[in-house]
């Protein structure tokens, strides 16, 4: 799914990723470390935001940066959300839709996902930090890309939106859907993770099975 060789990412005198080797099979793995570690980096890399100051990265076996074909293959979902405020979210998820070569019926499916249809149709300005994410996380899934890429899905919802997300989240994972997750914490996302990346200051520290890598971490 994903390659990344020698990978380096400044941003002026901060080397935010260092040298980073690393590989990404199918399944769900849950990149986890310290805020400031440098996993949000190597997501924005993934879904080419920013291009490496050193080194590489392959996305399906794809150059990401720039990349409007390969972005019709994945699901991206940001922390915090990149929606604009002064549409509907039925407008914004058709215009990525229609991107995409979908209709209607996968914004609905995508939306019915993370029980989003009932307020499809306000201004996102008028939304709370938790129906943001929402959008946000049916947006990733729309017309079940090959590879989804999710920074913080479970931040700034609620006790029960925890315990939805995290149940649809590990359902898809169950069907085969492909993941690449962002978090500080390792529960509950960890339950469903085939393996777990740690990255801290930069660097890779840790990874393996969730069995292998969870007795390491249990002060993340």
């Amino acid at each position: 799914m994903i390659t990344a060789r020698n990978l380096t990412k400044r941003f002026g005198r901060l080397i935010a990723l260092d040298s980073v080797d690393l590989e990404i099979d199918e399944g769900l793995t849950l990149i986890l470390g310290p805020n400031g570690g440098g996993k949000s980096t190597f997501l924005n890399l993934c879904a080419g935001l920013y291009r490496p100051s050193k080194g590489e990265i392959k996305v399906l076996g794809e150059n990401p940066w720039s990349n409007d074909g390969l972005r019709k293959r994945i699901g991206v979902s940001f922390d915090p959300p990149a929606l604009p405020k002064h549409r509907t979210a039925r407008e914004w998820l058709n215009y990525l839709a229609r991107v995409k070569g979908l209709g209607e019926r996968e914004v609905r499916e995508a939306a019915e996902l993370f029980s989003a249809v009932k307020y499809l149709d306000r201004k996102m300005g008028e939304y709370s930090a938790g129906m943001l994410k929402r959008i946000s996380l049916t947006q990733a899934f729309l017309g079940k890309p090959e590879l989804v890429l999710l920074d913080e899905p479970l931040a700034n919802l609620d006790l029960e939106g925890i315990k939805e997300v995290a149940g649809v989240i590990g359902e898809l994972a169950q069907k085969g859907t492909n993941m690449v997750v962002i978090s500080h914490i390792w529960r509950p996302l960890g339950e469903f993770a085939d393996r777990i990346v740690v990255i801290a200051a930069g660097r890779v520290v840790l990874t393996g099975t969730p069995e292998e890598v969870v007795p390491e971490i249990e002060g993340i």
